[in-house]
């Protein structure tokens, strides 16, 4: 019978060996056992056993390890690559498998910019989730552009004038720079009318865009010296929000105040840098329906919230 040939010998040795390789790519990408153990959700002695089990198999040393630290040897180093393309193939099986399935399910894993989730998904979350009970979503906050196959991401937002080459997107909505200042500040200092005013004034910058030191206003690229520089979002527009200074800021993170006077546009008759808002996937998956229906569901929010297209 089928049941009785899925489970002989050989074939329970392959999937011991799989449990092996994966806890190994585990624990290469935490630095650390403990780490992978949470990751994988078992017990710390069953990812230390089985990485053990593969080495003995292999008659290689794959990790060094210390009190520390875990690290790959050289050895090690080259079996991971290897093993990544294994794990993405074993993934894109499993996602053809879930995409016949008409109910989204799953943990859904979600990298977007700190700022953008405070202030557009995590508003819209709980409708998602009722309507998807059988979904868990956990969001990894951050600027960075993280590795979506290497880091276990089944989707990303991204903010930028052109995606990343080698992805899947969807395109959400558009983000503008606008550049704004407290009511406050603007009595103190006075308002910039045309370009060459933002020079005599104070100024926020944002470090990891190009814009931290020099502002696009319609045809002039106009150098700042940032009073205060921050590589957090949230924290450039709260020292806007305490009048430190003109900010150049996308719209979405500051909609709700310009909306209520906590913040004044300024220089608004020149042309600033728009990009756009992007769900972006890897293509060597399928599209999960866990995947499409958040997806949906934010392209839905942003319309509903104003954003444009």
């Amino acid at each position: 019978m089928l049941v009785d040939t899925l489970f002989t010998p050989a074939n329970n040795a392959l999937m011991r060996a799989f449990l092996g390789i994966e806890a190994f790519i585990r624990v290469v990408e935490t630095g650390s056992i403990t780490a992978a153990a949470d990751r994988l959700q078992t017990a710390k002695s069953s990812v230390s056993e089985t990485v053990r089990a593969l080495e003995d198999r292999l008659g290689v040393r794959l990790l060094d390890r210390s009190t520390r630290k875990v690290r790959p040897t050289e050895a090690g180093r080259a079996f991971y690559l290897r093993c990544l393309r294994l794990l993405a193939d074993e993934e894109a099986a499993r996602l053809e498998a879930q995409a016949w399935q008409a109910t989204p399910a799953g943990r859904l894993r979600i990298a977007s910019p700190e700022c953008f989730t405070a202030r557009h998904l995590m508003p819209g979350l709980p409708a998602f989730l009722s309507a998807h009970p059988a979904v868990e979503v956990e969001l990894v906050e951050t600027a960075a552009s993280a590795q979506l196959v290497e880091d276990g991401f089944d989707l990303a937002i991204r903010i930028a004038e052109a995606p990343a080459p080698g992805l899947v997107v969807r395109r959400l909505a558009t983000s503008r720079v606008v550049i704004a200042a407290s009511p406050g500040y603007l009595a103190e200092r006075g308002t910039p009318i045309k370009a060459a005013d933002v020079a005599a004034h104070r100024c926020i910058g944002f470090s990891p865009l190009p814009w931290r030191d020099t502002w696009r206003l319609g045809e002039n690229s106009v150098p700042v010296r940032p009073v205060l520089l921050t590589d957090n979002a949230e924290s450039l527009r709260a020292a806007a929000l305490a009048g430190v200074g003109l900010v150049a800021i996308p719209d979405w993170a500051v909609s709700d105040a310009l909306a209520s006077g906590s913040l004044q546009r300024v220089l608004q008759s020149y042309d600033t840098p728009a990009s756009g808002i992007f769900a972006a996937y890897p293509t060597n998956r399928l599209m999960a329906p866990k995947v499409r229906a958040f997806v949906d569901h934010v392209a839905a929010l942003l319309r509903e919230r104003g954003l444009p297209p």
